[in-house]
């Protein structure tokens, strides 16, 4: 059975005349008779009461146009979905994302994403970044959402920055150097403005070696020749901010993860002037693979919902701002 005959049989039962169905559907009334019968030869029963005008269907005939119909509805379905894959309003998107960075920008995105795109479905692929970028080689996933390092970029892959971000320095607020600096108030792109000398003054928590933050962090930190004193290393960053809000160090955090982990009265977060603690976050994809129309729609959501004002880190107009809701957090 076609398509065609799908609509043959619902037109002549619609209007309940082949005359006026033939019309219709701009075929020969015969057509439509030799149609009827072999439909009616095929199924071994007869669908049309004849002896009516209008045509009328016989019970096994309203069965089957009651089966007709939902084959139509299908059809109708199944070509919308289509359709929609094609357009990438629809299908799967098999997104890789490290933990802490999924907890704070997927919040931000998917709400957003799932209301204007409902029939796209995300498969979330979580883990440590080299992980995430093993599943990104292995075509295990679409694309990725990671930040990016100066001195760490893979050649087999193509990034797409998402936004520029700071690495903000976390510091308990109550340490003698800080209460100093809150009541300077030197305001720095947004941020409470913090000199280098502060990493000399207090130990440093530091993430583990194989995160991507730790990575960018040491970059900028030997462009300056900086060797601060290490406490401990944790692969968790709220373990680092609950542990900095006890007083006893301070902590490089991403600006993001520092909007949604507040410590209020506890923890500052500062911005330091080292130009290299600015990172992209990027979608990353590989290289001459194909990404579908619904990973770009996902991208283009997440450049307009994360966009971050950020300028180069160079700029020195550090002026005064009574706003603390801004500075601690």
């Amino acid at each position: 059975m076609n398509d065609i005959n799908i609509d043959y049989f619902i037109t002549i039962v619609n209007e309940g005349n082949l005359t006026k169905a033939s019309q219709k559907l701009f075929v020969s009334q015969p057509s439509l008779s030799q149609y009827i019968h072999r439909l009616e030869k095929k199924l071994h029963t007869t669908l049309f009461d004849r002896t009516t005008s209008p045509l009328k269907l016989t019970y096994a005939g309203k069965q089957y146009y009651e089966y007709i119909l939902q084959v139509r509805d299908l059809r109708n379905s199944i070509e919308k979905e289509l359709l929609e894959i094609n357009q990438g309003t629809a299908g799967v998107i098999r997104l890789g994302i490290t933990l802490w960075r999924g907890a704070c920008v997927l919040p931000q995105i998917l709400p957003v994403f799932t209301r204007k795109y409902p029939h796209i479905k995300i498969d979330l692929f979580e883990g440590r970044g080299l992980k995430v970028a093993d599943a990104l080689r292995n075509d295990d996933i679409d694309f990725a959402i990671m930040n990016v390092v100066q001195n760490d970029i893979y050649d087999e892959f193509i990034y797409d920055t998402i936004t520029m971000e700071r690495i903000l320095l976390a510091v308990p607020s109550n340490h003698p150097v800080i209460r100093r600096i809150l009541k300077k108030n030197e305001i720095h792109n947004g941020y409470l403005y913090g000199p280098i000398s502060i990493l000399n003054q207090m130990p440093l928590i530091l993430s583990k070696p194989e995160q991507h933050i730790t990575k960018a962090v040491n970059y900028a930190l030997t462009q300056y020749n900086i060797r601060p004193h290490i406490l401990l290393t944790t692969e968790n960053q709220t373990t680092s901010i609950n542990l900095v809000s006890t007083g006893i160090g301070c902590a490089f955090i991403p600006e993001m993860g520092a909007k949604i982990c507040q410590r209020p009265n506890k923890v500052t977060y500062l911005t330091l002037d080292l130009p290299a603690l600015i990172w992209p976050l990027a979608a990353v994809y590989k290289k001459n693979s194909y990404l579908p129309k619904r990973c770009q729609l996902f991208i283009n959501m997440a450049k307009k919902v994360l966009a971050l004002k950020i300028d180069d880190g160079n700029s020195q107009d550090r002026t005064s701002n009574n706003n603390h809701n801004l500075l601690t957090v």
